[in-house]
Formats: C-alpha cells, structure tokens, sequence
C-alpha cells in the first residue's frame, strides 16, 4: 500500500510535470512567435528609417545643390553688379570725352580703327631761311651774281600704308625761292615688304648711291644749310632714280654686327647735252628713256663694331652705279663711304667718281667728288663761372666744319646761268646758293674747294636753327664749254664768301 501510494504520488507528480513543461513549452513558443512578429514589425521600421534615411540624404543633396547653385548666383551678381559699376563709368568718361572736343591724336586714332589696316601718316620737314652772297668778283664773261634774300621751303612727306606689308611714300617741295613759288615731286614709291630679310621698292626713289641723297640729304637731317659740292647742281651721279630695287639686311654677329644691301635698276643717266660738265637730268623723263639705256646699280653697307663694346658706331659703305645714256654711250660710277658716331662726336665722309663716254669721239667727261665733315654736341659742357642757365643754352650747340670738292674737266655756261635750285621746280638760281645747293661760282668751277663753318642751335630733336659761313677756295685751271662745244679756259676764279641761315622743323 505505501509503494502503491508513493506510486501513484510519483504519477501524479509526473503528469503534473508533463503539464507543467506543456504549458511552458506553449508560453515559449508563443513568445516566439511574438518574437518574430515584432523582428518582422522592427524589419519593416528598419526599411522605413532606411527609406527616410535616403530621403533625406536626398534631400541634403538637393541641398547643397541648391546652396552651391546660389552661391554661383551670388557670385555672378556679384560680377555683373562690378561690370556694371566699370559700365557706368566708361560711360561718364566717354561722355566727359564727347562733351570735351576731340583731340588732333584722337581724331587719328579714330579714323584708323575706321580704316583697320589701313594707316596714313604726314611727316616731313618746313624751313625758313636767309641768303648772303656778295661775290667779290666776276667769273669771265659770266654774270657777276649775289644774293640777299629770304626764301621758305615746304617739304612734305606722304605715307600710306593699306595693309601689313605695303607702304606708299610720296614727297614734294613747294618753296618761294628766287622767282618765286615752284614745286617738285623727289619721291613716289611703294614699299613691299617680302619678309623681315627683303623689301622691294619700285617707283621714283632717291639714287640709294652712298648715303648722302638717301640720308642726309633732307633739310632738317642735314647738319648743315647746303649740300657738299659733289651733290649740288654739278653731281657726280644722278640724284634721282625712276625703277626698282631689292633691300635688306641681317645681322652676322652679335647685336649691333650688321649688313644691308640695295642693288636697283631704273630709267638710266640723262645730260641737259652732250657738252663737258652738262648737267645731269634725274630722274630721266620717259621720252628721253625710250632711247637710252638702263641703268644698275648696287650698294653694300657693313656695320662692324659690336653694341656692347661701347666703341661708337661705324658704318662702311661701296657703291656702283653704271648705265648708258645717248643709245650707246657708257656712264660708269662707283664710291666708297664713311660714318662714325661715338659720343657726342659725328663724323662722315664720302669719295665717288665718274666716267661718261662721250659722243663723236670727244674726250671722256670724268668727275671725282668729296667731303669730310665733323661735328660735336656739346650736350656735356659746364662752363665755370657762368650761370646753369647759360650752359644750358650752350649745351644745345652744335658747331660743325666741312671741306669738299670736286674735280671735272669742264663746265657747261648754260648750265651755270641757268641752274636750277633743288625742290624749287625750275627756279633759275645762277650762280647764288640757294635751298639744298651751294651755288657760288665754286660750285660750277672745274676744280671747285669749300669750306663750311656751321653753328646749329638744337631747340628739340627736329627743330634746329642752323648758321653756316662758306668760304671758297678756287682752283685754276678746266675750261667752261658752251652749247656749240666750243671751249674756253675758266681763268681766274674769284673767291667767294656767303652766309646762310635756316631755321627748320622736321614733323
């Protein structure tokens, strides 16, 4: 009975155990399943927080496109707010500029932007200038000539350039001089530019023989009032030319190391006749080239001494020029020349000669001409004693001295009566000097010497006011020729004295 009781204790212990664990079992499962429908649910909320997440990272996005976006806008306001304040004020300046009347500068200005590349420049020289000349005495059986007078001389020059690689250049002088208003044409021609080594030239030029006609031979470049007696009415070659030429240079060292070249053909030589000492016509007229020959020339020029050694500048030049004139007959020339500046000090010098065959077996016309010149500025001179501002007066001086020459068997009268004055347009001057010559009876003599003393005054770079006394010094000997050939001996020769005063403006 007791093991029967505890039996059936043991029984009922166990079904309540088993009822117990079902129970739990049931709770467990149930908590479970809770369990996973709120991982489920917290699922769900994750997708939704992730979707919202997104959303606004989005957003954020849009954001700070948005930002940056005004920030750009911002900035641009900005600009365009300084634009228009620079906008504003341009256009108060260029109101102040209209209201105010334009300027000569402006005017140009203007009229280029108009043309594009088209450019027109006006330059060139204007002098005044007095003459006195009393001949001591008369050459023989020639006009006993003086002078006493005031002439003035324009010279402009004309450039027109249409494009980069063309120019055109034209000058003409019109002057009062001693039977009052001529003009004349020295030069007309175009310019092509082929590349930085080579120009063409074609037209009416100054003779680019030696360097004086092409240089030195403008009124306001010339140190002195007149020309040296082998480029007065008498020339050696001619002084004009109607053609064309080639020219360039290059450098060959170092800088300041260079060389140029022109070689050049045109219409030819012509003479006023075919006397001795005939003058020459430059450029020949084309009735009288339809029967002449043509002419060649060429010029060399060599700058040696470099830039930097600080030894001055120094050019040598050669040049030829040959040709025919009358159908057959020769006309050779050739010359060597000289330029050297080093500080204040300028110096130039030129030879040249030449041969012209004569007709009807007469005897050849020969010449040979020359000068030398020096001059000295005395920009650095500081007189004691005397107050700062008359040295600076005296720091605008120039003083200068000149000898030439020329040397040709004979003189043609007619020439010498009738000689025409350079930029006058057949102003007959005789035996007076006058713009650009020295016409005193040196000048046509057939040994003719000259020296010329000058004083220039330098009021800016090309404004000057020029002094020059001429002293003569005849040489015996030639003979003067007249239309017919006949020759006579010159004789005695007078030593003549003149005094010139110019005052110029290059422009």
């Amino acid at each position: 009975m007791g093991v029967a009781a505890l039996s059936i204790a043991g029984l009922a212990r166990a079904a309540d155990s088993d009822a117990t664990d079902a129970a739990a079992l049931k709770e467990i499962r149930a908590e479970m399943h809770q369990m996973r429908e709120e991982r489920k649910r917290d699922r769900e909320v994750i997708r939704s927080l992730e979707v919202k997440v997104q959303q606004l990272e989005t957003k954020d996005q849009k954001v700070e496109t948005t930002t940056q976006q005004l920030q750009n806008t911002d900035q641009k306001l900005k600009e365009t707010t300084l634009e228009l304040q620079q906008t504003n004020q341009q256009v108060k300046t260029l109101q102040t500029k209209v209201d105010a009347p334009i300027a000569t500068q402006q005017f140009g200005n203007a009229v280029e932007r108009y043309l594009g590349s088209h450019s027109f420049t006006v330059t060139g020289a204007a002098g005044g200038e007095f003459i006195y000349d009393q001949q001591s005495g008369a050459l023989d059986d020639l006009h006993h000539a003086s002078q006493n007078s005031f002439f003035f001389d324009w010279e402009p020059m004309i450039l027109y350039r249409p494009t980069d690689w063309i120019l055109f250049e034209g000058v003409f002088s019109a002057g009062f001089g001693a039977t009052g208003t001529g003009t004349d044409l020295s030069t007309a021609d175009f310019q092509i530019f082929l590349n930085k080594y080579m120009t063409v030239v074609g037209g009416l030029f100054d003779q680019p023989f030696g360097d004086w006609y092409e240089n030195q031979s403008p009124m306001w470049v010339n140190r002195f009032v007149t020309a040296p007696l082998p480029f007065g009415v008498e020339p050696v070659v001619p002084p004009g030319e109607l053609g064309i030429q080639l020219r360039g240079g290059m450098q060959f060292g170092a800088l300041g190391q260079d060389f140029d070249y022109t070689v050049w053909g045109g219409n030819g030589p012509n003479f006023s006749s075919d006397v001795l000492g005939a003058a020459m016509s430059s450029p020949t007229s084309i009735a009288s080239a339809e029967t002449n020959g043509k002419s060649i020339g060429a010029r060399f020029r060599i700058y040696p001494l470099p830039v930097d050694t600080n030894w001055g500048r120094l050019e040598l030049g050669a040049s030829t020029y040959n040709g025919k004139w009358a159908n057959g007959n020769w006309f050779n020339s050739w010359g060597v020349d000289f330029n050297y500046f080093i500080g204040n000090l300028q110096t130039r010098g030129e030879w040249l000669q030449s041969y012209r065959q004569m007709p009807m077996g007469q005897a050849s016309d020969n010449r040979q001409g020359w000068y030398v010149q020096a001059g000295y500025f005395l920009t650095g001179l500081k007189v004691p004693g005397i107050p700062d501002v008359i040295n600076d007066y005296l720091r605008r001086f120039e003083p200068l001295v000149r000898y030439s020459g020329v040397n040709q068997r004979g003189v043609s009268n007619d020439d010498i009566q009738g000689a025409t004055g350079v930029g006058l347009g057949g102003t007959q001057v005789g035996l007076v000097p006058d713009f650009g010559i020295n016409g005193s009876p040196a000048t046509y003599a057939p040994h003719s010497r000259e020296v010329a003393l000058a004083l220039d005054y330098w009021i800016a770079p090309s404004i000057v006011w020029q002094n020059e006394f001429d002293i003569e010094l005849p040489r015996a000997g030639g003979v003067f020729v007249s239309s017919t050939g006949a020759e006579t001996p010159a004789g005695s020769i007078p030593n003549d004295h003149a005094f010139l005063s110019q005052f110029t403006i290059g422009f």
